[in-house]
């Protein structure tokens, strides 16, 4: 059905106390929703529920009779009215990190039955959207949410802000998409704790259950969806509407969490209400909703439905948190194109870095911006797809586009019990330096997606002193590691520990080969000490132990003897070779006559060619040891140098702690003075109220008398 048959379809006639036709096509409050040209006692065909048992008022009703026949013998008593003092309404915080706190002069929930039935608390809501850290981080659910609806069709999501109609002052925060929308059934799963449809889905990130519900209690108090859906294989169109409040659960000290929904069905070209129990119940639901909401009258609550069209879903939240200075934590006045937050996320130097840094401002921009956030949010975007922020589309970014000197890895994780045999284990890395490196600023970090969706922005793995690492970033989508269930990182697994090695390990070697050419200094690859030494030892071992008789220097064939002239050339290039090696030989000279031969290997001395490469082992191996000895000296010295630095940190660690439990202490003790006297001040305000009214009540009654005289 399309927009204009919608707008044909005919009005529903309203029984209410105060009969009334809006002339709308969207569904208005009524206890019967009838044709033009039906009769009132005509309920049957309406799905509503008929009041059995029901005589005439006149015939049925028990009048209890007066005591005294004779009402002028009743004497006035001359008593004082008692003072009624309405108790106070327990209000929510406006602040989301105190809205779980509980006052203690605050009433206790009173639970509605005595059965073993076990409840979801309506702080569990509060305690549940605690996940999100981080307020982008839930808009992003919203956003993830909208653009799985491009498989029903959807093409954009509008992220925007309006104003509260009944206080006409505070912000709204709007999320609305032209996907499929939701049936009543659907409905009731968004709304529900832990059900979510997406778990098996390929091409989805959601798979908990939770994220509408930890998004929209991180941003507001309160939410309200709007949904409406065609109807498929035969069924009628249908639209929804639930109030997902804390404020309403914790101001009626509700004892579990309750979201009232109602939802209406398009018959005869008329919307009409969907009763499950009872019109009560429905009407109920729809007045508890009207009271909470944001808007004045029924009918301003319909109208949402002409912003939705012919399917969509239009998420309202309201009652935004807000910070320690009573301002709301989202910024919607800096930029009225751009939602921003205030506080530790947003950092003045970094902003105007950004402007000097084009290709550098998304790391220095999106912790407090969510169009800097959301442009590099989705890997890709569906063809045809927009985000739309406050009226103006969000420009999707590559951060591809931003590197240079790029290099491409292909990782492949071993095999894990974690993962599943379907998964597709490698991950294609994208490593480079960005464009402004040759600035030397310090950023750096891997972007790591999850089926299309960015869970790590910029995640720094490699910590080194210094500059080293400075300018290197990477993307790579890793599907095989589980994300968090505030998709803000990844589950702490055997798997994402693998992952981070491998990723320092890359930007290490990255970083040595190609620092120098962006204007640092070159880097020379640390060998491992005791490897060198036993390589080196090996070689002399092999070189000293080899027999004078088996040495060919000019690759000849060999002799069983040889001249005295031939030893000293194998002495010299012995030497020759011990001095290229850089270690220094202790020179051996031989006074020895030219008719003294060689017999068994044997000089004219009686000294043997491996006795004299033993001996200058030995002396090679007796450097060696001294250098060690040396080497740990240094090393235990160091050692006690850095234990008596920890110990100083340790020092300086303890008596920060003492001074913060003190100062928490001296808190605490003012927290709780403060708390009696506001209690004490409660108390004589509860007193002086009723001498007051006391007060009034004589003055009315001594005006009174005065007049009878």
């Amino acid at each position: 059905m399309d927009s204009s048959q919608i707008a044909s379809i005919k009005s529903p006639l309203l029984i209410e106390r105060d009969t009334t036709d809006f002339g709308s096509t969207n569904p208005k409050p009524s206890l019967v929703v009838l044709d033009p040209d039906t009769t009132l006692g005509d309920f049957s065909n309406h799905g509503v529920k008929r009041e059995h048992g029901v005589d005439n008022a006149d015939t049925n009703l028990c009048i209890k009779k007066s005591r005294t026949e004779n009402n002028s013998n009743v004497v006035a008593l001359n008593a004082k009215p008692l003072a009624i003092v309405e108790p106070v309404a327990p209000k929510l915080s406006r602040q989301f990190w105190k809205a779980g706190d509980e006052e203690e002069d605050v009433p206790v929930p009173l639970y509605c039955s005595n059965d073993a039935a076990v409840r979801v608390h309506p702080q569990f809501l509060h305690a549940n959207a605690t996940s999100h850290k981080w307020a982008l981080g839930a808009l992003a659910e919203l956003l993830d949410n909208s653009l799985d609806e491009a498989c029903n069709g959807a093409t954009y999501v509008h992220v925007d802000s309006t104003t509260n109609q009944k206080d006409e002052k505070s912000n709204i925060l709007t999320v609305e998409d032209n996907g499929g929308g939701m049936n009543p059934s659907r409905f009731r799963e968004c709304l529900s704790l832990g059900y979510s449809r997406k778990r098996n889905m390929a091409n989805t990130v959601g798979q908990y259950g939770n994220g509408f519900k930890t998004s929209t209690m991180r941003l507001g108090a309160d939410a309200i969806v709007f949904s409406r859906c065609r109807g498929t294989n035969g069924n009628n169109s249908t639209q929804s509407i639930g109030m997902l409040s804390y404020t309403f659960l914790y101001e009626t000290r509700k004892c579990e969490a309750i979201v009232p929904t109602v939802d209406f069905e398009l018959v005869d070209n008329n919307w009409k209400e969907i009763i499950y129990s009872s019109t009560d119940d429905f009407f109920e639901n729809l007045d508890t909703i009207v009271k909470w909401s944001p808007y004045l009258s029924q009918q301003d609550l319909f109208d949402q439905f002409d912003l939705v069209g012919d399917q969509g879903t239009r998420i309202v939240i309201y009652n935004l948190w807000e910070d320690d200075e009573g301002k709301l934590e989202l910024d919607f006045d800096t930029d009225s194109h751009d939602i921003q937050l205030r506080g530790v996320n947003r950092d003045e130097k970094n902003i105007e870095m950004a402007k000097a840094y084009p290709n550098s401002r998304h790391f220095l921009t999106y912790r407090h911006s969510l169009r800097s956030y959301a442009s590099i949010l989705y890997l890709r975007l569906p063809p045809n797809f927009r985000i739309i922020l406050r009226g103006k589309d969000v420009e999707h970014h590559n951060l591809l586009d931003d590197m240079m000197m790029t290099e491409d890895i292909t990782y492949r994780p071993k095999c894990s019990p974690e993962w599943s045999s379907d998964q597709n284990l490698v991950a294609a890395i994208k490593l480079g330096f960005v464009k402004d490196a040759y600035h030397h600023i310090d950023i750096q970090g891997f972007n790591v997606y999850h089926k299309n969706r960015l869970i790590k922005p910029f995640w720094r793995v490699w910590n080194a002193a210094g500059s080293d690492g400075r300018g290197v970033i990477g993307i790579l989508e890793a599907n095989f590691i589980q994300p968090a269930h505030n998709k803000q990182g990844f589950e702490r697994t055997a798997g994402l520990a693998k992952l981070e090695n491998r990723l320092i390990q890359h930007q290490k070697n990255y970083w040595s080969s190609k620092c120098q050419q962006i204007g640092y200094a070159p880097r020379r690859k640390q060998k491992n000490h005791e490897s060198f030494v036993t390589e080196t030892t090996r070689q002399r071992d092999q070189r000293y132990e080899v027999p004078f008789n088996q040495v060919n220097l000019n690759k000849g064939p060999s002799s069983s003897t040889a001249t005295p002239s031939q030893y000293w050339q194998n002495v010299e290039s012995s030497s020759e070779r011990n001095r290229n090696c850089q270690v220094d030989t202790q020179e051996i000279r031989v006074d020895m006559k030219p008719d003294i031969g060689f017999k068994n290997g044997k000089h004219g001395l009686g000294i043997s060619i491996n006795e004299t490469g033993s001996a200058n082992l030995a002396a090679e191996l007796q450097k060696v040891k001294e250098e060690s000895a040396k080497q740990k000296t240094l090393f235990e010295f160091q050692l006690k140098e850095s234990e008596t630095r920890i110990q100083g940190l340790e020092k300086a660690h303890n008596t920060a702690l003492k001074y913060f439990r003190e100062e928490r202490s001296r808190r605490d003790v003012t927290e709780s003075d403060l708390r009696k006297e506001l209690r004490g001040a409660y108390y004589e305000i509860h007193e002086l109220k009723k001498k007051v009214n006391s007060l009034e009540a004589d003055k009315a009654y001594c005006k009174k008398m005065h007049a009878n005289k």
